[in-house]
């Protein structure tokens, strides 16, 4: 640093001269389309109320605050186990209600009671020594009463036994179990009965020789063996046994009452039922009867094969075609047709309408067509509940036929696994029906529901007899109210009665068609 002045470690300071002189600009802008503007609100408001109470008024009823209420355990007491064991049930069943899976639904009917039907019952008499059986089982139309027909179902010469009706109702405080609750007796074996599908009171029954008798069961007071009975003249059916009943719709009631309006002249009874028997003797009868007005008139008495001059068959069963007047116009069929089948397999087609006379008869003859039929005995026929036209029918030999009545060969033929004895149509599904099985082993199943458009059994467990040794199921029931319910008899007297959970049944648009 020695080469540097003494001076230059002084700073140095000087004005800034401009050569320029530049002049200073001010810029503004105002807009008119924003603005700020201030509302004022008051929403503050009072009020006053007031009231007097006097020292009475405050006086509080002890009874009225009174905990459980009366009646209210009692009514738990009831209620309780029913609804704990439904919502067991609820939650078994949402087990396999899962919609992914795609396969075959596990189905478990439970056997809701066993009745044994002999226990406690009066003596039917002398005759053949065999033990009684149950030979019909019928539903109410509310389905919270079963009537069940016990005696005898053979007899090598007379029928010499007396016949029993016993009613079994459903009870609150026993838990809805079905308990005795009547019996009806009768000086012959009864064949079979049928409970009215829309008067839960009525009931009618046949007897081996060849009654028709109608109960009241309204009438029913305490002391008293049944009610009010109205029976069929003598001589019904040539005094043969009695086969089938069947109470007519409202479609067919009408048919047969305008009938007689003009055959008789009469006007009919607002509380007017048409009743239909049929039997051994190969003739159906058509009753108009009213229980309060004391009726039980023929209306019509069809002879099969009587213009013919053939031997009139032995009937074992028949039915009616259902008619449904909201049913699309190219699914109706004919509303006049039934069928009926003999002990020798063959199926006649009738019409109650067009028929022909006989000669020096007041009898007429239905026949129109006789059907491919079975080669043994044709044990029972039911039309569908939802196809028109079509029906079923099932003989000892285990066949299942399926026909349509436009034609006379059958649409399907289903040869059985196992001995069948009676069948019936599980309501609210087209296709599913409970067959009734014989000779069953203890761990075999007493009834089967089959599709019969597929023509296998449906995957289903329980349906046994629970602890019993198995037996032939004589008559089954399947109740057409609420949920399904089946009950079968079986010829050792013993009554079941099964829950089926067929709302779980997953069926396909294929399987509805025959």
């Amino acid at each position: 640093m020695a080469h540097l002045s003494g001076y230059d470690s002084e700073a140095v300071g000087f004005n800034s001269i401009t050569q320029k002189k530049n002049t200073d600009t001010h810029s503004s802008t105002q807009t008119t389309e924003y603005s700020e503007t201030t509302v004022d609100s008051q929403t503050h408001t009072s009020r006053d109320y007031g009231c007097n109470v006097s020292s009475h008024d405050l006086k509080i009823d002890v009874e009225a605050t009174e905990y459980p209420p009366p009646g209210l355990n009692e009514f738990l007491r009831r209620v309780v186990p029913a609804v704990m064991e439904q919502l067991d049930q609820t939650a078994v069943d949402s087990l396999y209600d899962s919609s992914d899976s795609e396969e075959e639904d596990f189905l478990c009917a439970k056997l809701f009671q066993e009745i044994p039907v002999k226990e406690n019952a009066p003596s039917l008499g002398a005759g053949d020594h065999q033990p009684a059986s149950i030979l019909s089982v019928s539903w109410s139309s509310a389905g919270n009463s079963v009537a069940v027909s016990l005696g005898q179902s053979q007899h090598e010469n007379w029928c010499e036994h007396d016949g029993l009706i016993r009613i079994y109702t459903a009870r609150r405080i026993e838990g809805d179990k079905f308990v005795h609750s009547m019996d009806i007796t009768e000086k012959n074996c009864i064949t079979v009965l049928k409970y009215h599908p829309a008067v839960a009171a009525l009931l009618a029954y046949g007897t081996t020789s060849g009654e028709v008798v109608l109960c009241n069961l309204r009438n029913v007071t305490a002391g008293v063996e049944h009610g009010m009975q109205l029976t069929s003249p003598s001589g019904t059916h040539s005094s043969n046994r009695v086969t089938a009943l069947q109470w007519a719709d409202a479609t067919l009631t009408n048919t047969f009452l305008l009938m007689q309006v003009m055959n008789t002249g009469k006007r009919r009874g607002a509380a007017d039922q048409v009743l239909i028997s049929a039997g051994c003797d190969g003739t159906v009868n058509v009753w108009q009867v009213n229980v309060n007005l004391q009726v039980f008139q023929n209306i019509l008495c069809f002879k099969i094969n009587g213009a013919r001059k053939m031997a009139a068959p032995e009937i074992s069963c028949f039915d009616f075609i259902k008619n449904y007047p909201l049913r699309p116009s190219e699914q109706k069929s004919p509303e006049d047709i039934f069928v009926v089948g003999t002990t020798s397999g063959q199926l006649y087609l009738c019409n109650s309408k067009k028929y022909q006379s006989i000669v020096d008869s007041a009898m007429v003859d239905p026949v129109y067509e006789v059907l491919e039929g079975h080669s043994t005995c044709v044990l029972d026929v039911a039309f569908s509940l939802q196809k028109a036209g079509i029906f079923v029918s099932i003989s000892m030999d285990s066949e299942l036929r399926v026909y349509d009545v436009q034609q006379s060969a059958p649409l399907k033929l289903l040869c059985m696994e196992d001995a069948i004895t009676s069948m019936c149509w599980v309501p609210n599904n087209p296709c599913l029906l409970a067959v009734g099985l014989a000779n069953v082993e203890k761990t075999r199943q007493l009834i089967k529901i089959y599709n019969v458009s597929s023509g296998k059994a449906v995957n289903m467990e329980g349906l046994n007899g629970g602890n019993s040794e198995g037996g032939t199921v004589t008559s089954v029931a399947v109740s057409q109210s609420g949920a399904c319910r089946i009950a079968a008899g079986d010829a050792d007297s013993t009554l079941r009665i099964w829950d089926v959970p067929l709302r779980r049944l997953k069926l396909t648009s294929e399987a509805l068609e025959f």
